[in-house]
């Protein structure tokens, strides 16, 4: 579980493992100028290249209304004057509220740090904002745990203890990106959008609310969910037959379609516990019943299921496998199984 960092030591302390990170990262490009909303300023800037990720963090807090650690992020074009802004994940050293997007946040059960974001990029047209990018990027939050005993819900950026936090990092900037192109090209429906907006928030209602205390569990694999996700539709993608395609969407993790027909259904679960499977097995069965499509559910290697789950899997003909996250600490390495059953 994830639990708000409050302390303005603690937020410190991880603001300049932040920065000492993407130093030791991202070769320095000297001084930039970094454009924003109402301005522009000359800082330091760390990238490896044209089209790769650029960073500019500030160690000290911004002289602004709400104080905060100055954390901006973009696509390197060397060539330009000056820098374009995809997403800034700014930290307030003193408040703990949500006015400003950025947060630190600790892992109970490791004692990690993760960078969080509360997806509020903003696509720059009425109608399109944080709902809409995290539908367009099929993007899904984790709850986090706040002072209060209350959960909130924020997108994990990435453990800042493992290796491959800067990618992580550079994942999610190229998603902001690619969103902000995406809608200043006109390629994105604001009434699509909508419609897709709606879908998603009536479907979550149905297992959400107001949620106190303290739940256990392992983190890790949750805030790789978007990354397991990728892999299943690139492998999916890469076995396609000329006339099939491969889709996801908020609501179905992945799903084939061959002549206009759904013929497979994938849901991915960080978990195996009952809710979990419950919700996993309602989605995979409703999902496919249309078409009578062939059903996936894709867990954790390393879990096992609880009793009564195996025959109820079987008899519902769902096809099991596994995922794992290889590797050490400082270096996640994701490995999809074969079928398990």
């Amino acid at each position: 579980m994830l639990r708000l960092i409050y302390e303005t030591k603690a937020k410190k302390a991880a603001q300049e493992t932040l920065a000492q990170i993407v130093k030791d990262s991202l070769p320095s490009q000297g001084m930039r100028r970094i454009g924003f909303k109402g301005g522009n300023r000359d800082r330091e800037l760390f990238s490896a290249g044209e089209g790769e990720l650029w960073a500019s963090i500030s160690k000290t807090p911004e002289d602004t209304t709400i104080p905060r650690y100055w954390n901006a992020f973009g696509i390197f074009e060397p060539e330009r004057k000056m820098q374009l802004i995809a997403v800034e994940i700014n930290v307030p050293p003193e408040t703990n509220g949500w006015q400003v997007a950025g947060a630190f946040a600790q892992d109970d059960e490791t004692g990690d740090v993760h960078l969080m974001h509360d997806g509020a990029v903003g696509g720059g047209r009425p109608g399109i904002g944080q709902e809409a990018f995290l539908i367009s990027a099929n993007i899904r939050m984790v709850e986090v745990l706040c002072e209060d005993g209350r959960f909130r819900k924020a997108i994990p950026i990435g453990n800042m203890s493992d290796a491959g936090f800067v990618g992580r990092l550079a994942r999610y900037v190229s998603k902001v990106a690619d969103f902000k192109h995406a809608v200043s090209e006109g390629e994105l429906e604001p009434a699509e959008l909508q419609k897709r907006v709606e879908e998603a928030e009536s479907y979550d209602k149905e297992f959400s609310g107001t949620k106190r205390g303290r739940r256990g569990g392992t983190f890790a694999y949750e805030t790789y969910h978007g990354e397991i996700v990728d892999m299943v539709v690139a492998e999916r993608h890469a076995a396609r037959k000329p006339d099939e395609k491969v889709y996801n969407t908020q609501l179905i993790d992945c799903y084939v379609r061959r002549a206009g027909k759904i013929t497979e259904v994938y849901e991915i679960k960080t978990g195996v516990g009952r809710q979990q499977l419950y919700t996993a097995i309602g989605q995979l069965v409703t999902h496919a019943a249309v078409s009578d499509a062939a059903k996936f559910l894709v867990v954790p290697t390393d879990e096992h299921m609880p009793k009564g789950f195996d025959k109820a899997i079987k008899a519902l003909d769902i096809t099991v496998r596994g995922f794992r996250l290889a590797g050490t600490k400082r270096k996640r390495i994701i490995e999809l199984d074969p079928v398990r059953t």
